[in-house]
Parts: structure tokens; sequence; C-alpha cells
């Protein structure tokens, strides 16, 4: 079986095992706290994503940061990088390529240096491998941003169910995170807490 074909069978069990309800604000508490541990010192700006398909919302982490405005992504119409555009609660959003909502192309760019990009994902291992959706738009970002010369903090956000015991099948275009934070955990490739 293809490395693909291998991701197109995890995709479709972990999507269907996401859980239907939220964290709970305890555990919104919890992520803002081991987030707020995983920030640069210096200035830098953060990025989030507006969820689908039962995603963890990152906004809720963002508020108790008091990170907003935040940089959301953009999708290209062609395989590529995200355009990550500065937004906060209230101004308009346009509907993107996947019906996901965006924000409009006359949002100022993400133009920081630092970068905490906060990632949905389908499933991650102890390795901090992510797997997504398969279009490789956050791989291409963050490969993107480490070419500029940014210095990139990537943390992916999940439910606990989205561990996978096992290793992932990995490409050379896969980027690894530097942490995972779920309700429950934090996974920073030495230690769980």
């Amino acid at each position: 079986m293809s490395i693909t074909d291998q991701k197109a069978a995890l995709r479709k069990g972990l999507i269907g095992a996401r859980p239907a309800e939220p964290p709970t604000a305890a555990q919104y508490d919890h992520m803002a706290q081991a987030l707020r541990q995983k920030l640069p010192a210096d200035a830098f700006q953060m990025t989030a994503y507006l969820p689908i398909r039962r995603e963890l919302d990152p906004l809720p982490l963002i508020n108790r940061l008091s990170a907003f405005p935040v940089a959301l992504p953009r999708t290209p119409s062609a395989p590529g990088p995200l355009d990550f555009r500065l937004w906060s609660v209230g101004e308009p959003l346009d509907e993107g390529l996947f019906k996901t909502l965006e924000p409009t192309e006359a949002a100022p760019k993400l133009a920081a240096q630092t970068v905490v990009v906060l990632l949905p994902l389908v499933g991650f291992d102890d390795r901090l491998f992510r797997l997504g959706y398969g279009g490789g738009f956050y791989d291409r970002t963050l490969d993107l941003f480490r070419q500029q010369g940014r210095s990139v903090v990537a943390i992916g956000l999940a439910y606990d169910s989205q561990r996978v015991a096992a290793a992932l099948p990995v490409e050379p275009t896969d980027e690894r995170l530097n942490a995972v934070i779920t309700p429950t955990a934090v996974y920073d490739g030495d230690t769980k807490d």
C-alpha cells in the first residue's frame, strides 16, 4: 500500500473518531496555560484557523491569551503555501476554496519574523508528525516560513483521540511540529505532561 493510501485509510477513521463535544472551559484553561509555556520570549505573531469537521477550535485559546488580531489562512486556488491575513472577532470573512471562512483579501498580511503557528490536524504521532487532510498547505507554509528565515513554533491542536500509537507514514515534504496540545496533555517530543 502506498503512503498516500495509508494516510487516506488513517484519515477516515480519525475524522470519524473526533468527539462531538468541544473541550470544557477547564480543559481550554489547561490548554491555554500549556500554550503560554511554549510561546517565544520575544515579540511574535500568532496564526490560527477557523475549525471545520469538528476540529478543535483555537479561538477560545486566542481569547484567553489576548492574542487578537490573529492571522488566519486564505487558501490558494492551486497547491501552495497558505496566505495568512490578520483578523479580529467581528471583522468580515470570505468563503474560501473549501467552503472555509477566511479573512478578506484586503486584510493586512502576516509580517512578523517570529511566528507561532497553531495547526489543525487529523492525527499525530509521538514523533510529532501531523496527518492533515492531504493538501499539503500547512507543510508548504511551514517550509516557506523557514526558507524566509522566520523563527517558527509549530503547535498542533488536537483531541486526545487523534494521537496514533504507531508511527505515521511520512514523506520528505511532511513538516515536524514543535508540540501538540490536547485537552489533557502536552506532547513535545520528549515528554508528555
